[in-house]
Order: structure tokens, then C-alpha cells, then sequence
């Protein structure tokens, strides 16, 4: 059984799959309650508002599918970060060093880490310059540094928000296609049984599912 993957979050590990003529979101830990069935403008929202990589990989298994996410957020979770050391490896020369390279490292984290989705070394490197008196003293890098950490948030929630979304969108296509049984039980409650399926018996290995 052939499945394309259409786009994907490789800081996230999410990714939109077509199988078997539909559109689903695949997130971890990728148990069954973790593949949502969508729409092709939710597909398209994702990749046109909130940064997800198209693409067009045809993979021929589940486990294929999972291994490929899995490899992808490893490998970015690797070099995330590596443009700019960590603080404790920069601490000496971050002492003498002159504003202007203080303002470059926070220009860069607004410029290269943030839209590339790397929101924790963004913020890992703008809390550990914070730190930093001279930082903190000069109007332009505070406002800076507090706009980076402003902005990680803003970008964190709008992934959220797009995730609030597909849902509500799936609770849709439920009572669409299952009039009878949500006019019977809650919407939480089909929820729930859903849950508990998804925990008695996973789609996938449990070598795919595990950290």
C-alpha cells in the first residue's frame, strides 16, 4: 500500500500523509489517535500559514511513514542550534565582547532560528544573552531580546491553534458521518472510546512508537 507524505514539521515530527485517497495528520507518539483524518485546505493552511515543508515522498508502509518522521525530527533536534554555541560555550568570549556582535547573535536568532522553527535554541540563546548586563542596559537589544522570546510564543501558539483547528474539523466529519451515534453519545465521550482503543492497540510497532 503506497503512502505519500505531503508535507511535514521536522521540529515537530508531524507530517501530512496521503493514504488510501485521504489526507490525515500524523503526530507522535503515532498511535491511531494520533493520525487525523483532514481536508486539503487544512494541508494547504499548514504548509501556506504555519511553515510546514511540502513535499512528495512515497513510502510503501506505516512503519516506513514513522521511521522517516522519526529520523527527520532526530536529525533536526542534532543541528538545532549549531549556528549559534551555547552560552556556557560562549561565556568567556561573550565578556569582551563589543555590542555590536551581542546584537548580531540576536539578529540572527530572530532572523535564521525562528523561521527555520527552531523556537527553543531562539530562546535558549536570547534568555542566556538576557543574562548578560550590557544586554539588558542597551534599549535596542532588550527590546530585541523580549520580542524573540514575544515571538517564540506567538509561533508556538499558532502551531497550537492549527492543531485546535484540525480538530474541530475532525469533530465535524464525525457527526457528519456518524449522525446516529453522536445524537446518542457526546462528542467526549466517542473521544474517549477512541483513546482507549488507541491505548489497547497501537497501528505501529512499539520500536516506532518509543522516544
Amino acid at each position: 500500500m503506497e503512502i505519500k507524505i505531503m508535507a511535514t514539521a521536522p521540529n515537530d515530527g508531524w507530517g501530512f500523509i496521503e493514504k488510501e485517497e485521504k489526507l490525515f495528520l500524523l503526530r507522535p507518539p503515532y498511535t491511531t489517535s494520533d493520525l487525523i483524518e483532514v481536508t486539503i485546505k487544512d494541508l494547504s493552511k499548514a504548509i501556506h500559514s504555519y511553515g510546514f515543508e511540502e513535499c512528495a515522498i512515497s513510502l510503501n508502509s506505516m512503519h516506513e511513514v514513522v521511521k522517516f518522521l522519526k529520523e527527520a525530527y532526530i536529525e533536526t533536534k542534532k543541528t538545532q542550534g549549531i549556528e549559534l554555541p551555547s552560552f556556557e560555550k560562549l561565556r568567556e568570549g561573550l565578556k569582551y565582547a563589543t555590542d555590536d556582535v551581542l546584537l548580531e547573535y540576536l539578529k540572527r536568532a530572530k532572523s535564521e532560528l525562528i523561521p527555520e522553527g527552531k523556537f527553543d535554541a531562539a530562546e535558549s540563546v536570547t534568555i542566556d544573552l538576557m543574562k548578560l548586563e550590557r544586554v539588558m542596559t542597551n534599549l535596542e537589544m532588550q527590546k530585541m531580546a523580549i520580542a524573540i522570546l514575544e515571538n517564540c510564543k506567538e509561533e508556538r501558539e499558532r502551531l497550537r491553534d492549527l492543531e485546535n483547528q484540525i480538530r474541530d474539523n475532525q469533530e465535524e466529519t464525525w457527526k457528519a458521518r456518524f449522525l446516529g451515534v453522536v445524537s446518542i453519545y457526546p462528542i467526549d465521550a466517542i473521544k474517549k472510546h477512541q483513546k482507549a482503543i488507541a491505548e489497547n492497540g497501537q497501528i505501529l510497532p512499539m520500536c516506532y512508537c518509543g522516544a
